[in-house]
């Protein structure tokens, strides 16, 4: 199949049995990727739509859930005041024989009966003291059986909610019963002289709770319910839903074994009732016959114009793409001399100018890299012969061979010690990266072995910054520096030389500061010195200076290198400022 279209393809882009010409494959390739980008993105915009629809749609179900959420907990809020009124209010300060009594109850009862079924006071063995609906009576004879009944005296201090429930406990003044739930709590009353426990009941009218419920309007595919904490439903639109789950004790509630839909759910406070949202997805879609059609049109008429400007683009663009072909097979034969003369379309125009910025970059690149090259060789060159330094080395042995001899084996060791951690760090394996910390140690180990060699002539402090050990750093920058101020700014001090390192964080750069007290130099020999313009036999040449900034430069480029200050009589400062960049990050640039 791929091999007749290809056979198809080649007989109709070619002319005269040639190969396919530019001019029909850009208009093929032009038309082709315009049809399958407006497929793709018509795709996507579709799905977009609806992704955000089901969103909004969401957003707005989520919204109306928690004011619904919030019906709800200000209703029950409200109960729960009304029972704090009727307790704290009548039942704890006054004597249940006053007439009072009475009167508050009913008044309670008269002001909330559209939410209030029955408001009822029983005494800890099931005895009706008070009771709001006048005419009604007691008929249910053993209610401390009553499950509510007994989890309010097993929960004194707390106000029950109970499961709803058809109102049994009373006679009704209408025919019929009606659904309530039970609030009830352990009150303290005064009969008589004596203080006694009992239980005030309130039932609420399940209707309330309908209502509230009913005042929230959702899409036809969401809907809010009602459950405890134990998952039983206490309300829910379409109860018969979950019949096929009820155990005795509730409707238990099994939205979350059902695919495609959003559940929404939050607990209302002290009761520990949970608002449960349930919100049907994918049900927004492009149904209406005048949305298909009109997208339709719009499809149709953009590949005409796409088919037409494909047309015009195609010639325009051959010709001078034909052109830029030839002159680029030259660039690649290594004519790196070949001028493109842009023209045509914009587009082409700057692929044109684009080969000739990058065959000028290529040319400039390629002879960076040789000087890069030969830098580097030199700087390689220049590290070695401060890593192994034979006078230094020689003079070392000569100092442990002088403390053997005298029975200091104590500082002999000291020096073998310091002497091993200098080469250990100076060779690192041949890696050119190390850590900040071994760049210290390597120039301490230095400092120690020289100040036994210049017994009094100077000593030294070192301070870094914390947070800066593990950071990375090129190899060996410190100690030609160190050396300098050693051989050079030491030379005529006797006894009171001091030569500070310190290794600073500001910022995100790491800065290397070597101070000393020495002779100091004139401006005139500083700037020689980093112009790299000292005599080459003359002493103090900045050799070992030169190479610490030819590496900085080649490895981390501007700003970063070596900066001097420095006035006779005054003493010198070299800062070397390097980036802060961890030890393996450098690592992964592959400079070893």
């Amino acid at each position: 199949m791929i091999e007749r279209l290809r056979n198809w393809m080649n007989t109709w882009f070619a002319i005269k049995g040639k190969r396919p010409t530019l001019n029909r494959v850009i208009w093929f390739s032009f038309t082709m990727t315009a049809v399958v980008a407006s497929l793709i993105m018509g795709i996507s915009f579709y799905g977009r739509f609806l992704a955000q629809a089901e969103e909004t749609t969401r957003e707005e179900n989520q919204f109306l859930m928690e004011q619904g959420s919030y019906s709800v907990t200000t209703y029950l809020r409200g109960m729960m005041n009304v029972s704090d009124s009727l307790y704290y209010g009548v039942i704890k300060n006054k004597d249940l024989s006053e007439p009072s009594v009475e009167e508050a109850f009913q008044l309670l009862y008269e002001t909330y009966k559209d939410d209030i079924e029955h408001i009822a006071l029983f005494s800890e063995k099931g005895e009706l003291l008070q009771i709001s609906s006048i005419g009604s009576l007691l008929t249910y004879e053993n209610i401390t059986k009553e499950d509510w009944f007994q989890e309010t005296l097993s929960n004194e201090g707390n106000i029950y909610f109970g499961k709803p429930e058809v109102s049994r406990y009373f006679s009704q003044s209408q025919s019929g019963y009606s659904r309530i739930i039970p609030m009830s709590r352990v009150v303290q009353m005064n009969i008589g002289e004596s203080v006694e426990r009992g239980v005030l009941l309130i039932e609420l009218k399940y209707s309330a709770i309908e209502d509230l419920f009913g005042s929230v309007v959702l899409g036809s595919e969401s809907y809010l319910y009602l459950t405890d904490g134990n998952g039983d439903v206490i309300y829910h639109p379409e109860q018969q839903i979950f019949m096929s789950g009820y155990d005795g004790n509730g409707f238990q509630t099994h939205v979350e074994d059902v695919d495609n839909i959003d559940v929404f759910e939050q607990t209302l406070g002290y009761t520990g009732w949970k608002v449960v949202g349930v919100t049907q997805l994918g049900g927004v879609s492009l149904s209406s016959i005048k949305s298909v059609l009109f997208v339709a049109f719009l499809l149709l008429f953009f590949l005409n114009v796409l088919l037409v400007i494909n047309s015009f683009l195609s010639r325009r663009v051959s010709a001078p793409l034909g052109a830029l072909e030839t002159a680029v097979s030259r660039i690649e034969e290594g004519d790196l001399d070949t001028e493109i003369q842009a023209s045509g379309f914009l587009e082409v125009w700057y692929l044109g100018n684009a080969i000739n910025r990058m065959k000028n970059n290529l040319k400039r690149l390629m002879e960076d890299m040789v000087k890069e090259h030969e830098a580097k060789r030199k700087s390689e060159i220049l590290v070695l012969q401060n890593q192994i330094n034979p006078h230094f080395l020689y003079n070392t042995l000569d100092i442990i061979v002088w403390m053997i001899e005298n029975e200091k084996k104590e500082q002999a060791v000291k020096v073998v010690t310091a002497l091993a951690r200098f080469f250990r760090i100076s060779l690192s394996k041949g890696n050119a990266i190390i850590t900040i910390a071994d760049e210290v140690e390597h120039v301490r180990n230095y400092l120690m072995i020289q100040e036994m060699r210049f017994k009094n002539r100077f000593t030294y402090n070192i301070h870094v910054d914390e947070g800066v050990a593990d950071l990375g750093t090129i190899k060996l920058i410190l100690q030609p520096i160190v050396e300098n101020a050693i051989y050079h700014a030491m030379e005529f001090m006797d006894g009171d030389g001091v030569i500070d390192i310190r290794v600073l964080h500001k910022g995100a750069d790491i800065f290397f500061e070597i101070e000393d007290n020495g002779s100091g130099m004139t401006e005139e020999k500083v700037e020689a010195i980093l112009n790299g313009e000292m005599d080459k036999n003359s002493k103090g040449t900045g050799v070992g200076l030169q190479n610490v900034r030819e590496r900085i430069g080649l490895v981390f480029g501007k700003p970063y290198g070596v900066y001097m200050e420095s006035e006779p009589d005054e003493g010198t400062k070299v800062t070397l400022q390097i980036p802060a960049i961890s030890y393996a990050a450098l690592r992964d640039r592959g400079l070893d």
